[in-house]
């Protein structure tokens, strides 16, 4: 603020004495007049020049992180032989830079580095973008700034916990109902032999059965189905209206990170729903596909305008029957449980994860206990305490 009330001043000065030459002439208005302007013009050009020469890197320690982790940036600065400043003023969208280590002095053909340790306190994309160096005249009448280098992003992931509320769904019994599509056949339990059908596979022929009955005689394997998980995370805005310091959507994305690791873990496929506005779910079959999914969710904010159980069930028309589904929020009202009791009745498996700060309202735990009765399974997750 002060430089730019000094700037303001100096183009008053500069006016003033422009018109007294004018208006006055003679040789010493004009005197005035040209040492005022070459006081500023000589400086300027000169640091125009060395700002040219100025050149700088930046190296990062770590480019993916996890939540409570650390990385440092050192940044580098590389002047030339003739590059002379008053001053050399750092500047960096994370704002890691205190007063003492803003300024720094890199004399001619120089180099000055200076590291800096970022905590990762949330999951997200730190964005270091371009390192910037801001030099001006020594009375604060002008300023330049010159970028020297991009520093890129760092993906900070969340922590992986252990939450003993969640149990993955793996296999289900289709019961009596017989499939020929071989995907959903457990190759690992026997059930009969019978003889050949058309239609049957040649991998399905057992050869020793066959040469002792004179005949074609073909495995039956017990009729299986892997569970189909979808997940569906809350990320409307309404839902995290009284959330204090993000701790509930933090929570989300941390469980939500964690089911998909596991069940990714096991190689056993997954769909995820993070907004409204997503005409096709996320997919994941291998554990190479976290982080493709991890990348997407670091991202997320609650942003959506309107309900998520409106959403849910709009979105649960195109699911598969014997979906096992994941809810994670941190909202429940009577009418959402009507949706999830709708879902029920519809013939999907429920888990709901309610996404808590501590002590639960009376009416809130009077809803899950209505969800229980009628045999949605329950989950209470907390934030964790914070620190005094």
């Amino acid at each position: 603020m002060a430089k730019h009330k000094q700037g303001k001043l100096f183009l008053a000065a500069l006016g003033f004495t422009f018109l007294a030459a004018l208006f006055v002439a003679g040789r010493f208005p004009y005197f005035f007049f040209y040492l005022l302007l070459l006081s500023v013009a000589v400086p300027y050009w000169r640091l125009k020049r060395s700002l040219a020469g100025l050149t700088g890197q930046i190296t990062v320690s770590d480019r993916t992180r996890e939540v409570g982790q650390a990385f440092t940036v050192t940044y580098r600065i590389i002047n030339s032989e003739k590059g002379h400043f008053p001053y050399l003023e750092l500047a960096n969208t994370l704002e890691e830079f205190t007063e003492d280590t803003r300024y720094i002095y890199v004399r001619p053909g120089g180099v000055k580095e200076v590291t800096k340790k970022i905590v990762c306190r949330r999951r997200g994309v730190y964005s270091l973008q371009a390192l910037t160096v801001k030099t001006g005249d020594p009375f604060g009448f002008f300023q330049l700034e010159k970028p020297l280098a991009n520093g890129g992003e760092v993906k900070v992931y969340p922590r992986i916990k252990p939450f003993t509320e969640i149990v993955l769904p793996t296999y289900q019994q289709l019961g009596e109902r017989t499939r020929k599509n071989a995907v959903f056949e457990d190759y690992s339990r026997l059930e009969k032999l019978r003889p050949w059908q058309t239609g049957d596979s040649l991998k399905k022929i057992h050869w020793k059965q066959t040469a002792k009955q004179n005949k074609i005689i073909v495995k039956d394997f017990a009729k299986t189905a892997e569970a189909n998980l979808t997940i569906f995370i809350d990320m409307h805005r309404e839902s995290y209206l009284h959330d204090r310091k993000h701790q509930l959507e933090d929570l989300a994305v941390e469980l939500a990170a964690s089911i998909i690791f596991y069940r990714l873990q096991e190689n056993h496929q997954l769909q995820l729903f993070t907004g409204p506005g997503q005409s096709s779910p996320l997919v994941g079959k291998k554990l190479a596909d976290y982080e493709a999914l991890l990348d997407h969710i670091i991202r997320l904010a609650p942003k959506a305008k309107g309900s998520f159980f409106r959403s849910l069930r709009t979105q649960s028309y195109f699911l598969r029957p014997n979906t096992s589904i994941y809810l994670i929020t941190p909202s429940l009202t009577l009418t959402d449980a009507d949706v999830l009791l709708y879902l029920k009745r519809k013939g999907f498996s429920l888990v709901f994860f309610y996404l808590s700060r501590g002590h639960l309202h009376a009416e809130i735990d009077k809803i899950l206990g209505r969800l229980r009765e009628a045999g949605i399974s329950v989950k209470i997750i907390y934030t964790e305490k914070e620190d005094e």
